[in-house]
């Protein structure tokens, strides 16, 4: 082999293995790439919500790879639940000021909300809302759709027509409802509070509504969104021969009647009522319980958990957080006062019958006298200053039902 040759030959094996160096050195440099991609990619975080009323968070991993799979990604992520901000929920008022029609007023919780203190009245709540033609009954305008059932729910609460609306629902449902035989199905505390069956909410509400498809209005006191989610029981032995249904029909709308009264009205009438049921021996078991700063929960009607504001809010955040899991809602204000003429308007605007007894003052007259006057100051010490942001999540200020 000359010379010429050997030379040509280490040439090219040099020329060779300068390209499997590079090769590997390319091959590297996507690797290292890959592995950075994969490293950038990011987080979202969506919510989802367990059967608890706290929200959680979870983790969707999304690498960035191509702009219209983050974008695939991110869309299935606000699907998952978009939140509507509870300050925007609708809320309805029911203006009866006018004795010759009764006007509807459209705002917002959060609207009302910072403006409905101690002091406030129906009509500086009405001065907040803009006069609207008519309640929402947009789910049963469209005839493309099937027609949704739809159930009243009447929110009640201690001096606010509560003895009224009790006994207007049992009689309803003992009227619309013939199936069942309240009077033994009925349990001890509904016995108890006179109360139609289910009016504490839960499995107990959900199995009433379920078997009564013929009644339109249910009496509910101190419920949550969650009252009207069912658990996964299948019976409840309590409930002798109606078996909880694995779930309530998602074709629903429901309608819900929430009252209102000037708080400190609200609290005076409260602690009258212990005068009232027992005399001194009222106002004094009461009073035990504020003393000294205390100021613990009364289990009877001058309890703050119960005072419509309250049971409003936590309501309406129940339904903000689970809005996507439910069925549509509608909920109303009216003056406690005017029940009837709020029912009327329910009773037209959604073509159902009315329901009857709702006229009734049941306590209409009161025994004369009351709890001393320091007893109301001591319950404004107490709790007053909370009305505004009263933390009902709390677990000290839980209703045990």
């Amino acid at each position: 082999m000359t010379d010429t040759e050997q030379t040509a030959n280490v040439r090219t094996e040099t020329t060779a293995q300068n390209g499997s160096r590079r090769g590997i050195a390319l091959l590297l440099l996507l690797l290292i790439s890959l592995l950075a991609l994969l490293r950038s990619s990011y987080t979202i975080s969506t919510y989802y919500y367990s059967s608890s009323d706290d929200i959680k968070s979870s983790s969707i991993v999304i690498p960035l790879v191509a702009n219209y799979s983050t974008s695939i990604a991110a869309k299935t992520t606000s699907e998952t639940h978009q939140i509507i901000s509870s300050e925007s929920l609708p809320i309805y008022l029911i203006d009866t000021s006018n004795i010759n029609h009764t006007n509807i007023a459209a705002s917002t919780w959060g609207d009302i909300a910072p403006h409905w203190n101690r002091t406030a009245q129906f009509s500086n709540l009405l001065g907040l809302a803009t006069n609207v033609s008519s309640l929402p009954n947009q789910y049963n305008n469209n005839f493309n759709s099937k027609k949704r059932r739809q159930i009243v729910l009447i929110h009640c609460g201690p001096k606010l027509g509560s003895t009224t609306l009790r006994q207007a629902c049992t009689k309803n449902l003992q009227r619309t409802c013939p199936q069942i035989n309240f009077t033994t199905y009925r349990n001890g505390r509904e016995r108890r509070a006179r109360a139609p069956a289910g009016y504490f909410g839960g499995d107990r509400l959900i199995s009433v509504m379920n078997e009564c498809v013929d009644t339109y209005y249910f009496c509910v006191n101190q419920i949550t969104v969650m009252d009207l989610m069912p658990s996964t029981t299948a019976t409840d032995e309590s409930d002798m021969n109606i078996v909880t249904r694995a779930g309530m029909t998602q074709n629903v709308e429901y309608i819900h009647l929430f009252p209102f009264r000037n708080y400190n009205d609200w609290v005076r009438s409260a602690i009258k009522q212990q005068y009232d049921r027992a005399g001194e021996k009222g106002c004094l078991a009461a009073k035990m319980l504020w003393d000294d700063g205390k100021c613990q929960h009364y289990r009877m009607e001058i309890d703050l958990r119960k005072y419509s504001r309250v049971d409003l809010d936590r309501f309406q955040d129940g339904i903000m957080r689970r809005m996507n899991l439910l069925s549509y809602h509608t909920l109303l204000l009216y003056l406690h006062r005017d029940l009837q003429q709020a029912m009327e308007l329910v009773s037209t605007t959604y073509e159902m019958p009315m329901l009857p007894g709702t006229g009734a003052t049941l306590k209409g007259k009161r025994r004369e006298g009351s709890c001393n006057e320091s007893l109301v100051e001591q319950y404004h010490e107490c709790f007053s200053d909370e009305l505004m942001e009263f933390r009902w999540d709390l677990p000290e200020n839980q209703i045990i039902k």
